[in-house]
């Protein structure tokens, strides 16, 4: 499977249709509002239980590990609470009075032990680098589990049917008329269906487990799956659209009437129990929640009230209140508090109310009662109210009323029905939240796609997590160097060593030129091309280590020599038809015949070991001298590589040890010159990140700390557009007070009105997120140009998708949160008296430490974006110690033949028109090689303590790329070394303080003595800035010399070009032309910090332009709010200039504050970044100042435009009513 392709069964897509449907019943029935409320989220907790079953198998299925290798740690089984959960359910259903006590919990123990267990699993599947899934506990205690869960549900399935059935005892339903049976019916049948379901499961264990032994796999149970899913909906789904059951059945149980002595002893024990437990100062009290809290039928608490004590239950329940209301005016520890804070406390939830009510009861207002007490007068009698008619006892209509409305969800939908009228009654606003959340979640959504591909790099190959390159570690006098490669002699010896591992070795070759053979023999019509990477010599068991599919022939063929095996696009591209490839030929570099002997489907592009061409390995070793093959350990190449698999049970850390002692036995570590040589086995999933090594075989490379540096700017991204929405969400929550004071007294209680809140939120984030999926969409060409993705790559796969709806949970929550909070606590009185301001809003620091924390974010994307520009400028037009501009390099053959013609092929380039000079070399000046050697200087037979880096080049190199001498010349001209060049640094770390002073001195090194010095060069760059230059030994050698750099005339450099591409096709007709600028060549080193800076400076882009919307709505709704002052300044005499500086002076000051926060951030991380380069830039203040600078225009033109707006207006017409 291809982790970033969007592949997923007809399964999955069932699987991911119940989880959808399974949360949104789990949040209606945990929120809806509804007597049975309690006893519904046992229900929608069950059901969470199957959903996160679900998940897991889903995860599964489409192989989450690849995305996310630690996602099957994740605490996702919990089928051992379902029993127990819908046991609570039904005993919550049949007895709403229940209560759940501490012993109650023992029934989730063996759910707590299955938590251990798997966090048991989890530790033994750390250790052996294997998912959860594949370790030897799970498959030990996984069946036991099962069983376990399979009794626990039919057990608990079985109670709660008896205690229905005992339920109706109870209540003494008669078999001829149980009218209200039918009502638990429902859940009787679906107690048997799932229990039948869970019997099911018997016969497909026992087949699995007696005839297969447990190898049909988890996807045999699919089908179960599904279907126990689909029941736990169904009854969630009924649960949810029924009426009230508990109200119902309570209504009119068929019993004895109660005598009036009976209720009136219930009456005394209900006067004493609210004497006691004060239930009289809920503000929400009714009749039916009181009932609840009593545990008694609504319809006997009404007797009670109305036949035991002659009361109503208003005039019950109010007398209690103006009780305890005087006596906490009497009480001198209330006398901090006023009259409407006693009438709350005391159970009354309006002022007039507790006025009018308190003046029956004593015949005196709240505050004259109080006076009085003030003044020494006696308190007066409370005399008994009559306020209403007696309660109805029979409360069958109205019960029957509320669920014929309540329970067709009518409230919820009605929240949808009014957050979608807020939305369109606020265009503007909406606007700008729905604009900044989709380019926020459209951004966050395309780092998350280059994330996620660099995470997934080789991730796909079966037991990657125990497949290790070896790689080479080289120390001397402290000083530690790496090499990607090992000796060749260790591929044997490593097989010798670890036989209980697989190994294979590689040697990797770049610029081979491959031609196919025409069909007709003519060389006229053979096809050349040149293959840069990919092209390899392999052992066969390389397809043992890494997974490949076969189209045609099997890795036995890479046994013999002169065999090759080669991929699907390579096949159609060398014969048109990869049917047609095997048995035909191949010609390589000229060298090598070589016959294709089988085919493999393309590798995906997120791989590190891309072979396209694999030669066999015995062919390398036949063809040693052509291909550089030597058998010594005293070389190391990093084009020789070596992977080993061990098996699943082995710990890196015992690889680790038993590396160590290999290197010991194997290696002859120098004690004269000091070097020592280990192997250390390096992850295959660390390959992709590790840049130690300069690069992988796939020529991409990504360091965690750029992926989490792009995460990081995703992650503040989307904080910025959440804090968008909270900032005017908030404000405009000043022009709802009056909506909300009158839900208020309509009954709303908060939990309704947090729920309204949050419907629009997740409105306007749904509807913002579909938004984004197309802007995302359409800026993805651009993101595979700029950050290396494949074409390939697609937002729809389920990584990308869980990713998604991750994002759109969280900007719910941090959108949503803090302003249904803030809406949901104004107080009913000042909201309809118009008390409510932005202040009493959220709080007008609130919101300035938002704005501040969005510029910071802003301030510190820009500072690093120039920070970056900076160095970047720097580095791509920094002096490089050589002539870079308009030299064309051209790779030679490597043939005998091709050898022989370069002498004439050179003499005729210079003949051209405007070329000035030519040489051959090894490479150019900067590039990535890295050949290194140990030496001894002047005779000396001690070892000076550093390497020295090696370049092979003519004498007329050092014309033709303008290199300066500070001592001595340049050799003179030779096929074979003898005379040497070496370069400044080479002195100074011989500690020599002039250059004259190595003029003739000699160095031995390989297989040359006490060869001279001729000259010193100066200083050039030899590798990429981020390196410092190296000791550098230059000597001519013709066999190493494959390169020719030509340096042409700026003037008509296209047409010298084609005269030099038409000299070489006739000098060479049977190679491909591969020439190339040096300082493009130059460019591709820092091709990746390029594609960063580009997406810095995008980010930083939207950073700015999401800080702007939120500011600009702001300042938008500060001028409404405003229009009126800003009338009155006019016609007291304000200026236009100080109406602006009115809006502007603390929003700009917010920006100023914002960059004391953000530059110390941005100037820390940045010179972190900086570090890595050998050769950077000092940022300098230049860059703050114009970071705060640019901030402060952006910010000022955001907030002119609409405070001139409001300068300009005519103040008569925000006047006209006052």
């Amino acid at each position: 499977m291809k982790p970033y392709i969007f592949h997923i069964t007809l399964y999955d897509l069932a699987f991911l249709a119940a989880i959808f449907i399974g949360l949104t019943f789990t949040v209606l029935l945990w929120f809806t509002p509804k007597l049975n409320r309690t006893a519904n989220r046992f229900l929608a907790l069950g059901l969470l239980a199957v959903v996160l079953w679900m998940v897991r198998i889903l995860g599964q299925s489409v192989g989450l590990d690849a995305y996310f290798p630690y996602w099957n740690q994740l605490p996702l089984q919990f089928s051992l609470a379902l029993g127990p959960l819908i046991y609570f359910y039904v005993r919550k259903i049949s007895l709403p009075g229940y209560k759940l006590h501490r012993r109650d919990l023992l029934h989730f123990t063996p759910s707590l032990l299955q938590q251990g267990v798997l966090v048991w699993e989890n530790k033994q599947s750390i250790g052996i680098g294997a998912t959860a899934y594949n370790t030897s506990l799970f498959g030990q205690i996984s069946p036991v589990l099962n069983i376990a869960a399979f009794i626990s549900a039919l057990a608990y399935l079985y109670i709660s049917f008896g205690v229905i059935k005992r339920y109706y005892q109870q209540i003494k339903f008669n078999n001829v008329n149980d009218r209200y049976r039918h009502q638990m019916r429902w859940l009787q049948r679906l107690i048997k269906a799932l229990a039948l379901l869970w019997l099911l499961w018997v016969p497909y264990a026992f087949v699995d487990y007696f005839y297969f032994h447990y190898s049909l796999g988890i996807t045999t149970y699919y089908s179960l799956y599904l279907m126990l899913a689909a029941m736990m909906i169904w009854i969630a789904a009924t649960a949810h659209s029924k009426t009230e059951i508990a109200t119902t059945m309570h209504a009119m149980p068929i019993s004895k009437p109660t005598t009036p002595a009976l209720l009136r002893q219930k009456g005394n024990w209900l006067k004493k129990v609210l004497e006691d437990k004060r239930y009289y100062q809920d503000l929400e009290l009714s009749l039916s929640s009181l009932a609840e809290k009593l545990n008694l039928s609504t319809h006997e608490l009404s007797r009670i009230i109305n036949t035991g004590l002659k009361k109503s239950f208003n005039d019950f329940i109010n007398e209690y209140r103006v009780l305890d209301a005087a006596r906490k005016m009497e009480d001198p520890a209330y006398s901090h508090i006023t009259l409407l804070g006693i009438a709350y406390e005391s159970g009354f939830n309006a002022q007039s109310t507790f006025s009018r009510i308190f003046k029956q009861a004593t015949g005196k207002t709240p505050l004259e009662y109080k006076n009085d007490l003030k003044k020494g007068y006696p308190s007066y009698n409370l005399r008994s109210i009559r306020l209403s008619a007696a309660v109805i006892s029979n409360h069958e209509a109205t019960i029957r009323w509320s669920t014929e409305k309540l329970n067709r969800n009518y409230m919820f939908k009605n929240y949808f029905k009014i957050a979608w009228r807020n939305i369109v009654r606020h265009q503007s606003y909406s606007a700008i939240n729905i604009a900044g959340l989709a380019v926020g979640i459209a951004a966050s959504l395309l780092i998350f796609v280059v994330v996620q591909y660099e995470l997934s790099f080789d991730t796909y190959q079966p037991g990657y997590k125990n497949t290790y390159r070896i790689v080479t570690k080289k120390v001397r006098e402290g000083n530690i160097r790496y090499s990607a490669g090992i000796s060749t002699p260790a591929v044997d010896a490593f097989r010798l060593y670890f036989p209980q591992a697989t190994v294979a070795g590689i040697n990797a070759i770049y610029g081979s030129q491959i031609v196919a053979r025409a069909a007709n023999g003519n060389p006229a019509a053979d096809k050349k091309f040149v293959e840069n990477t990919g092209i390899m010599f392999a052992e066969p068991g390389l397809f043992d280590v890494f997974s490949a599919t076969w189209l045609a022939g099997d890795a036995s063929v890479l046994k013999d020599p002169n065999m090759v095996v080669i991929d699907q696009s390579s096949a159609i591209k060398y014969f048109g038809d990869w049917h047609l490839a095997v048995g035909k030929t191949l010609r390589m570099d000229n060298l090598l015949t070589l016959k294709v002997a089988g085919v493999i489907q393309d590798l995906p592009a997120n791989t590190d070991l891309p072979f396209k061409v694999l030669v066999s390995y015995i062919t390398w070793k036949q063809n040693a001298k052509s291909y550089n093959y030597r058998n010594t350990w005293d070389e190391t190449s990093s084009d020789c590589q070596v992977y080993i698999k061990f098996p699943a049970n082995v710990l890196q850390s015992t690889v680790d040890s038993q590396m160590l002692s290999f290197s010991k036995k194997q290696f002859d570590n120098n004690k004269r010159t000091g070097r020592k040589r280990f192997a250390v086995a390096q992850p295959l999933s660390a390959i992709h990140f590790d840049t130690s090594f300069g690069g992988t075989l796939g020529d991409h490379i990504t360091s965690r700390s750029t992926l989490r540096t792009l995460s990081l700017i995703a992650v503040l991204i989307i904080i910025m557009a959440s804090i968008n929405f909270i900032n005017l969400s908030t404000a405009q929550s000043v022009g709802r007070s009056k909506e909300v004071g009158i839900r208020k007294v309509l009954g709303s209680s908060r939990g309704q009105l947090i729920g309204l809140v949050m419907c629009e939120t997740a409105i306007i984030v749904l509807f913002s997120a579909g938004l984004a999926v197309v802007v995302a969409e359409l800026a993805f060409p651009l993101l595979k140009r700029i950050a290396s993705v494949p074409d390939t790559i697609s937002l729809f796969n389920p990584g990308i998708l869980l990713c998604l709806a991750c994002v759109i949970a969280a900007v719910v929550l941090l959108s949503g949160v803090y302003p249904a909070i803030i809406v949901s606590g104004f107080k009913p009185i000042q909201a309809l008296k118009n008390k409510i301001n932005s202040k009493a809003a959220g709080g007008i620091s609130l919101r300035r430490v938002l704005v501040v924390t969005q510029f910071a974010i802003s301030q510190l994307l820009i500072i690093g974006t120039a920070i970056a520009v900076k160095q970047m400028d720097f580095v791509n037009n920094a002096d490089l110690g050589f002539n870079k501009q308009a030299v064309l390099a051209v790779p030679c053959p490597a043939d005998s033949v091709g050898l022989s013609r370069l002498n004439s092929f050179k003499q005729q380039v210079l003949a051209l028109p405007g070329v000035q000079a030519a040489s051959f070399s090894a490479d150019v000046p900067s590039s990535a090689h890295n050949n290194s050697s140990n030496f001894f200087y002047n005779h000396s037979e001690k070892d000076p303590g550093f390497d020295v880096f090696m370049k092979a080049a003519d004498a007329d190199y050092f014309k033709t790329f303008g290199l300066k001498f500070i001592a001595g010349k340049g050799y003179e001209p030779s096929d074979t070394a003898r005379q040497l060049v070496v370069n400044e640094t080479f002195v100074r770390k011989l500690g020599l303080k002039r250059a004259d002073d190595v003029l003739g001195k000699t160095i031995t090194f390989d297989n040359y003595s006490n060869l001279p010095i001729a000259g010193v060069v100066a200083d050039f760059k030899t590798n990429s800035m981020r390196e410092e230059v190296k000791p550098l030994l230059m000597y001519p050698f013709k066999q190493l010399e494959q390169e020719i750099a030509i340096k042409i005339e700026g003037k008509n450099l296209r047409k010298t070009v084609a005269l030099v591409q038409s000299t070489w096709e006739k000098k060479y007709p049977e190679y491909a032309y591969t020439g190339f600028f040096v300082d493009d060549s130059i460019a591709k080193f820092y091709e990746q910090e390029n594609q960063l800076e580009l997406i810095y400076k995008v980010f930083a882009v939207i950073a700015i332009f999401i800080s702007c919307l939120g500011l600009y709505g702001l300042v938008s709704f500060m001028a409404i709010q405003r229009t009126r002052e800003v009338g009155i300044r006019k016609v007291l005499g304000a200026s236009i200039s100080s109406i602006l500086y009115l809006f502007s002076k603390e929003f700009l000051a917010l920006i100023m504050v914002a960059f004391v926060i953000g530059a110390p951030a941005a100037w820390y991380l940045m010179n972190g970044w900086l570090q890595t380069f050998a050769y950077r830039i000092s940022p300098g203040v230049l860059v703050f100042i114009g970071a705060v600078g640019i901030s402060l225009l952006i910010g000022w033109l955001t907030i002119g435009y609409k405070a001139l707006k409001a300068a300009l207006a005519n103040p008569v017409k925000s006047l006209r009513s006052e």
